[in-house]
């Protein structure tokens, strides 16, 4: 398995995945947004053999950043993928100099939950009714060291 920047190539896989995984899915014209014009934007690729199995992304604004998204295929979950993602996110904001790092999840996410507490985020507030419908968004928190 490798870590790899994304490139546009991978978005009609990448847009696959985001159907499949969000209800309000990310379209190819935002991630092309991304990937061609914003200067504050990353983002990455799991892959294996030629498979993109997972994905995450950030937006660095200044000395912190926003995790956008964090992302496994539903065939690859479940088997700790997304501690790859995560440990590579951390590193790569740890050398770009960042100081603190945020994310915001939906509140019934006890998957994503769990691992954002792993890693030692915090919970910092509730957004009520973030998504609609009355579903609420947590935004965590981490000093990096």
């Amino acid at each position: 398995m490798i870590v790899r920047e994304m490139c546009l190539d991978d978005l009609e896989m990448i847009v696959k995945i985001e159907e499949e995984l969000y209800k309000v899915p990310w379209h190819k014209e935002q991630y092309e947004y991304e990937l061609k014009n914003n200067e504050f934007s990353y983002l990455f690729v799991l892959e294996n053999d030629g498979v993109i199995v997972g994905y995450y992304g950030f937006w660095l604004m200044f000395d912190d950043v926003d995790i956008t998204k964090v992302s496994i295929r539903k065939e690859f979950q479940g088997f700790k993928l997304s501690n790859i993602l995560m440990e590579d996110c951390l590193k790569r904001v740890k050398m770009l100099g960042c100081k603190k790092v945020n994310l915001e999840v939906r509140k019934d996410n006890f998957r994503a939950i769990n691992l954002y507490k792993k890693y030692g985020f915090k919970e910092v507030y509730v957004r009520k009714n973030y998504y609609g419908n009355n579903e609420d968004g947590i935004v965590f928190s981490k000093e990096v060291l």
